[in-house]
C-alpha cells in the first residue's frame, strides 16, 4: 500500500472504498421498495450477482490490516444474501452462510454494530448438505450395527437440523446474556439473528415452506433482553402460498411490537391481519406504530377488518400502496373470482380518512380482487386535503356512478378528487363505459380551466383502451396547464419455488414505488 493511501484519515479511505459498493448502498439514491424481491438480472447458470458484487471488497481485505479495518464497516453494512433475484443462482452455495454469520456477530460485537439490514431467505434455513450427508453415515452405521429401527430413514429437511446449530445458538446466547441458553432450538436462529445487531434498520423476512424458522419469538427476544428494536423498515413476503398462509399476527407480531421506530411496512402476499381472540380476548393483528409513514401492501387479500387494523395501527400516514391478489389455490378466472373476504373501495376510502391531513400519495389497485362490490354506493376522497397523487383503478367504480346522487358525467372525477391533488392516475377496462370517461375526463379539465384543481399537472390513463375524443382532451388539458397521456400498469405476479416467474410490474414508474423521490418530504 502506498504510503500516500497508508496516511489517509480513515473516514476518507472509507468513504472513498464505499464507491466499490456497486448497488450505492451509502449514496442517497431513493431504493424501491419492492426492491428486495424483484427481477432483473440474475441467470440460473451464473454465480450470484450479489456475491460478485461484494468480490472486489473481499479481495482488498487481503492486502492489508488497514484496508480490511477500513472495508469491514461496507461489508458487514448488511448481511442480504439472495437479494433480489440473486437467490435464483444454481450455483451459489448456501450451507452454513447464515451460521457462520451468527457466529462472527457473536464473537465480534464490534462487527454487529456495523449490520443495519438483513434479508432472511428460507435456503438460509435449509439444512447443509454436511450436515445431510452426517446424517446419512449415521444411519448407515446404524444399518451396519443392526440397529436400523434406532433412526428413521433421512428426509431433505427444510431446517437447520439441531446438531448443526447447537454451537451457534451457544454462542449467541453467551454473547446476549441469555440465561437459559438450553431452551433454545434452530427455530430461534432468526429472532437471534435480529437481537443480536443492535443498529439493525432495515430487515426483510421471507416467510417460506416452513414458517415457524422465520417467525420472531417473542419469549426468545425477551431472553435476550430486547424491548425494543431501531428498525425502520420492515420487508415481509411470501415465498410459497399455496401451503400456507402468511398470518401477520402469527409470523411478525413479536417483531413490531419491538418496532416503535418503524417508519414503512411493505407486505406481500398478505391474507392475515385479523383480530386474534386470545381466551376471552381480542387483539389487533398490528401493534400502534407511532413513527408509521409509508405502508406498500401487494398481491394481498385483506378484509375490510384487516385494512382498517393496518390503517388504525398509526396516525399520521403519508403514502398508501395497495394491490389486491387472487384466491390462493384457485383458479384466477373472472367468472369465479368472489371478493366476499375483500374490503370495498368505498370504506377503504373512509379508513383512509384517518390520515386526512398527511397522507400524500394513495394507489388502490383492486383489478385482481375479482367479483363486484356487494352494495355500489358512493366515495370520495376529498377529505384527504394534503392528498398529491392518486391512482385507482377506473372498471372498479365507474359503471356504478349512475347511482349517485348527481348524474352529470362531467363531475364524476371533479366530485372524488381533493382540490389541492398534483397527479390523477387510472388504469382499467371499461368497454363501452369509455365515452363517459371522456366525459369525466372533460369535465375534470374544464373545471382545472376555471381553477379548481391549480396544482393537477398530470393525469394518465390506461394505454389499453384508447379514447375516441383523444384530440378533444389532450387539447383542453393543455389550455389548462395538465399533461395529460397514457401508460400502464401491470399487476405484481410473483411464484417462487415453483419452478415459473413473471417479471413484476413497471416498479420503475415514479408512482408505482411509494414513496417517491420526488416526494421525499413524505
Amino acid at each position: 500500500m502506498s504510503p500516500a493511501l497508508d496516511h489517509l484519515p480513515r473516514e476518507i479511505l472509507h468513504m472513498t472504498l464505499a464507491y466499490l459498493d456497486i448497488d450505492c448502498r451509502y449514496s442517497t439514491e431513493f431504493e424501491p421498495p419492492d426492491a428486495h424481491f424483484r427481477y432483473s438480472r440474475q441467470k440460473l447458470d451464473q454465480p450470484s450477482w450479489y456475491s460478485l458484487r461484494l468480490q472486489p471488497l473481499l479481495s482488498l481485505c487481503l492486502v492489508s490490516k488497514r484496508l480490511c479495518s477500513a472495508i469491514q464497516p461496507i461489508l458487514y453494512s448488511e448481511f442480504m444474501l439472495g437479494y433480489g433475484d440473486s437467490w435464483r443462482s444454481e450455483l451459489y452455495t448456501w450451507d452454513g452462510r447464515l451460521l457462520s454469520f451468527l457466529q462472527t456477530v457473536a464473537r465480534r460485537r464490534d462487527l454487529a454494530e456495523f449490520v443495519k439490514r438483513i434479508h432472511i431467505l428460507p435456503h438460509l434455513l435449509q439444512a447443509s448438505l454436511k450436515a445431510l450427508e452426517k446424517e446419512e453415515r449415521d444411519r448407515q452405521r446404524l444399518l451396519n450395527e443392526g440397529k436400523a429401527r434406532a433412526r428413521p430413514n433421512p428426509e431433505l429437511r427444510q431446517s437447520i437440523l439441531k446438531a448443526e446449530a447447537r454451537d451457534t445458538l451457544r454462542e449467541i446466547a453467551v454473547a446476549l446474556r441469555i440465561k437459559e441458553p438450553k431452551r433454545l432450538s434452530a427455530k430461534d436462529l432468526v429472532t437471534l439473528l435480529i437481537a443480536a445487531l443492535p443498529k439493525l434498520e432495515h430487515c426483510s423476512l421471507f416467510i417460506g415452506p416452513d414458517s415457524d424458522m422465520i417467525s420472531v419469538d417473542t419469549a426468545t427476544l425477551s431472553a435476550a433482553g430486547i424491548s425494543q428494536l431501531p428498525l425502520r423498515t420492515i420487508n415481509l413476503s411470501v415465498l410459497r402460498t399455496a401451503e400456507k398462509y402468511f398470518d401477520l399476527d402469527y409470523n411478525a407480531r413479536a417483531l413490531l411490537d419491538v418496532s416503535p421506530c418503524l417508519e414503512t411496512l411493505n407486505l406481500h402476499k398478505c391474507y392475515g391481519t385479523l383480530y386474534k381472540y386470545y381466551g376471552t380476548r381480542k387483539r389487533a393483528a398490528l401493534p400502534f406504530l407511532p413513527r408509521l409513514k409509508h405502508v406498500r401492501i401487494t398481491s394481498s387479500r385483506l378484509s375490510e377488518q384487516g385494512l382498517e387494523n393496518i390503517l388504525n395501527s398509526c396516525d399520521s400516514l403519508c403514502s398508501f400502496t395497495y394491490e389486491a391478489g387472487g384466491h390462493l389455490g384457485e383458479d384466477w378466472s373472472e367468472e369465479t373470482w368472489d371478493c366476499s373476504d375483500h374490503f370495498q373501495l368505498r370504506n377503504a376510502a373512509r379508513y383512509l380518512s384517518r390520515h386526512r391531513k398527511t397522507l400524500k400519495s394513495v394507489h388502490i389497485d383492486l383489478r385482481h380482487r375479482g367479483g363486484n362490490p356487494a352494495t355500489p354506493s358512493p366515495f370520495s376522497f376529498r377529505e384527504l386535503t394534503a392528498l398529491k397523487h392518486l391512482f385507482l383503478n377506473l372498471d372498479e367504480f365507474h359503471s356504478r356512478f349512475f347511482m349517485h346522487r348527481w348524474t352529470d358525467d362531467s363531475q364524476i372525477l371533479v366530485q372524488i378528487l381533493p382540490s389541492g391533488v398534483d397527479s390523477l392516475h387510472l388504469a382499467g377496462r371499461i368497454g363501452e363505459d369509455i365515452p363517459r370517461l371522456e366525459k369525466a375526463l372533460l369535465g375534470l379539465g374544464e373545471a382545472a380551466l376555471k381553477g379548481q384543481f391549480q396544482n393537477l399537472k398530470e393525469v394518465r390513463w390506461d394505454e389499453n383502451a384508447k379514447l375516441h375524443a383523444e384530440d378533444a382532451v389532450r387539447s383542453l388539458f393543455a389550455d389548462a396547464g395538465v399533461d395529460f397521456a397514457y401508460d400502464s400498469w401491470p399487476l405484481t405476479r410473483l411464484s417462487f419455488y415453483q419452478g415459473d416467474y413473471t417479471p413484476p410490474g413497471n416498479f420503475e414508474h415514479p408512482y408505482w414505488a411509494m414513496p417517491d423521490s420526488d416526494y421525499s418530504d413524505l
